[in-house]
């Protein structure tokens, strides 16, 4: 009598050989992550991760602190490979760990926010695929227009005193926002005028709120947009925007100062693209649809005023953290729309927080008023200096 399991084991057993084989097969196109090389020249890095098969991968940028993250699938590390790799040129330290079962997570925490570039390579002639990281200063666009504005008789200074008129801006227990700020921008008037190179005009001299024409009254979008179009009128190189800061939390204290970057890629004869992720405040999204879409308009000369904007605000920062309590060492980017003015560079500074009584108490004292505007002058110095320094190489 026929019996049919006779059949099947044959059948069962060549099937399982095949199924071996084809698992050992996906388990051998896995690739193997089998060095991570560092290159540095002219102020560059060069970051090159070697592996025997090509790859799928993902990067994004993440911030606070700065760093560039890729993942890569299917990939396993070399034995004896360096999980932890420390500071070389552009980056402060490499991470490397497995983050799942199927991928490899390496973290790259860079020194600043950086251009940043990906390559993927090919094997070819070479032994291996290759994903190259090209990482350089985002400010290297910036020297023309700093050029420009350093070798001029005058550097150009608008002064924002931020709200105004009927919009007083946040509320201390002695003071209010609007008061405060214009006597702030006033010394800071008077000392920029007080130097041989610098020059400065007040966007508002009084207690008035900025509108278009010749309005008595408007929207806020009008009057940020009118602070833009006076600081253009005038010829500036900078516009200074002047605030003090409220929050819930009266705990929180200390000055901020804001500028703006793009995440856009940067057409400068090149694919490399900035590291950023865009911000919030209080959890509400500090641009608008429309402003989004302007965003997408900016020319290589806009980028370079907001290379810039980061760049003056570095100095600037150095020398109030020598007077006042900063919340961060370094600027902040963000998407207040008196920091899109596009071609002039831009800063916003939050002196302090008049929800805290301490901080409130150091702003109305004039002599701590005082140390602020000279420490922004002295700023705006050292960054007249730097590019000065930067020119005479050429």
């Amino acid at each position: 009598m026929h019996n049919p399991s006779l059949k099947k084991k044959p059948i069962t057993l060549f099937a399982a050989i095949i199924l071996c084989c084809l698992f050992t097969s996906m388990a051998d196109s896995k690739s193997i992550l089998k060095d991570v090389r560092i290159n540095q020249s002219d102020g560059e890095t060069r970051l090159v991760l070697d592996l025997t098969e090509k790859v799928k991968y993902k990067l994004f940028t993440l911030n606070r602190p700065d760093r560039i993250v890729i993942d890569l699938y299917e990939t396993d590390l070399a034995k004896g490979l360096k999980t932890k790799i420390k500071k070389s040129g552009l980056i402060n330290e490499i991470r490397i760990a497995r983050n799942n079962s199927r991928r490899i997570r390496m973290v790259i925490e860079t020194s600043e926010i950086l251009f940043y570039r990906l390559s993927a390579i090919p094997k070819n002639s070479n032994p291996n695929h290759r994903l190259v990281i090209d990482l350089k200063k985002a400010f290297e666009g910036s020297k023309k227009l700093a050029a420009s504005s350093v070798n001029r008789k005058k550097f150009i200074v608008a002064i924002d005193p931020g709200h105004g008129g009927k919009d007083p801006g946040a509320q201390g227990s002695q003071v209010i926002e609007k008061d405060l700020v214009l006597k702030i921008s006033k010394k800071l008037k008077k000392l920029i005028d007080e130097e041989k190179t610098m020059s400065a005009f007040l966007i508002r001299d009084n207690d008035s709120f900025p509108c278009p024409g010749n309005k008595k009254n408007c929207r806020q979008q009008e009057s940020l947009s009118e602070r833009i179009s006076r600081a253009k009128k005038g010829g500036a190189d900078l516009l200074i925007s002047i605030h003090a800061d409220a929050f819930s939390d009266s705990s929180v204290r200390g000055a901020t100062l804001y500028a703006l970057s793009d995440a856009r890629k940067i057409r400068r004869g090149s694919d490399y693209k900035v590291m950023y992720r865009p911000k919030t405040k209080n959890n509400v999204r500090l641009q608008s649809k429309s402003s989004r879409k302007s965003l997408s308009r900016l020319t290589e000369d806009d980028l370079d005023a907001q290379d810039q904007s980061i760049e003056i605000g570095k100095h600037i920062l150095r020398e109030m953290m020598k007077e006042v309590r900063v919340r961060k060492k370094t600027p902040r980017e963000a998407e207040f729309a008196v920091l899109k003015s596009t071609s002039v560079a831009s800063v916003l500074i939050e002196t302090s927080y008049l929800s805290n009584k301490n901080d409130e108490k150091f702003l109305i004292n004039p002599r701590n008023q005082d140390k602020i505007v000279e420490a922004i002058v002295r700023g705006l110095k050292s960054y007249s200096a730097s590019i000065r320094k930067e020119l005479a190489k050429k």
